[in-house]
């Protein structure tokens, strides 16, 4: 097991992400060199029924050594809890300091320091886990698939501040210890019985109220977006939510994507682009390995391609078509501007 300890030293912790993707091709990139820019020491990705280039990108950056990709034998219990369960058994889980479990459309932005996962901790010298409120990124009238990154094209918010009572759910950040926590978890870690005692924060250093411990997905009131938020970019661009609809959701067998799900995402309130405005480091990043590879270079450009004629396929689709049909009149009243590509 990894050493525990964070205390400000000038050793960077070993921070290892784990997540799971399913034709994401054309975001792999730039989400993979966001977290690296962030310091993640490991990343752990888990695969399974793909179609793009997904799986080709990721078996490039695996022997770059940028990536550890596994293919996911998924259990009755889904691909995500099936991923997480034999992620416990790799090396880079086992022998890490911190275990961050979060998705391709979710860019954790610290404002910290100098942005990093260390700069982060030594902020929170004391933490045992630390929970990031999602901040949901709309759609923004944005139709056609971009090569841009996901942070660049996507900069309307929900508003900073929650209403009254309003929650927000999290992913979490949680030391490797085995006397507090047991297991990973889609959104927290599980505990360990009779668990050592916790420091359980919001980036800002707020507890958690020791009674949610056990199971708490959100917080209420106040969110720690001052030091650091997750940037949920669930919808991103129209034609690749209607690449989402058609594949269904990643991971949930048997979860589909409705009007519902677009209401509850498209979220424009307010503009933030404070990432988009600190996304060079990541950037530099992505070049650097498109240059180092030309196979991924291949893979990435075959992405794209791939997106964009199954998002011309699916405008074929009959259930497309009735979407697009409600979604036009829900936003006729609203607005007379003509819908714009990033």
């Amino acid at each position: 097991m990894a050493f525990f300890g964070f205390r400000g030293g000038a050793t960077a912790p070993k921070v290892t992400v784990v997540t799971t993707m399913k034709d994401e091709g054309a975001y792999i990139l730039d989400w993979v060199a966001h977290y690296k820019s962030l310091g993640a020491t490991d990343i752990v990705v888990f695969t399974n029924d793909v179609s793009d280039p997904t799986d080709h990108i990721l078996r490039r950056l695996n022997a770059m050594g940028e990536v550890h990709h596994r293919f996911n034998r998924v259990m009755r219990r889904g691909p995500h809890k099936s991923a997480l369960m034999w992620a416990e058994h790799e090396p880079s889980v086992r022998e890490a300091d911190w275990i961050l479990v979060v998705d391709v459309d979710e860019y954790l932005q610290i404002k910290v320091g100098d942005g990093t996962f260390q700069a982060l901790l030594e902020a929170n010298p004391e933490a045992d886990a630390i929970s990031f409120p999602w901040r949901i990124f709309g759609n923004a009238d944005v139709t056609e698939i971009s090569d841009d990154p996901v942070p660049l094209c996507f900069t309307r918010a929900q508003p900073l501040e929650g209403k009254p009572g309003e929650h927000r759910f999290f992913k979490t950040l949680f030391r490797n210890d085995k006397t507090r926590f047991d297991r990973m978890g889609v959104h927290r870690p599980f505990l360990t019985q009779q668990h050592a005692p916790i420091n359980w924060v919001l980036p800002d250093g707020t507890p958690l109220p020791e009674d949610e411990l056990s199971g708490a997905l959100f917080v209420r009131d106040t969110y720690g977006y001052e030091v650091a938020q997750l940037n949920h970019y669930a919808l991103r661009s129209l034609d690749a939510f209607l690449n989402k609809q058609r594949r269904g959701r990643a991971n949930h067998q048997h979860g589909t994507i409705e009007m519902s799900y677009w209401k509850k995402f498209d979220r424009n309130d307010e503009e933030d682009t404070a990432l988009a405005e600190n996304f060079f480091a990541a950037e530099l990043y992505r070049n650097r390995l498109l240059a180092q590879d030309e196979a991924l270079r291949k893979h990435h450009e075959g992405a794209f391609d791939w997106a964009r004629r199954m998002a011309r396929k699916a405008r074929r689709d009959d259930r497309c078509k009735e979407f697009l049909k409600a979604l036009d009149a829900q936003s006729a009243p609203e607005s007379d501007t003509a819908t714009k590509a990033a």
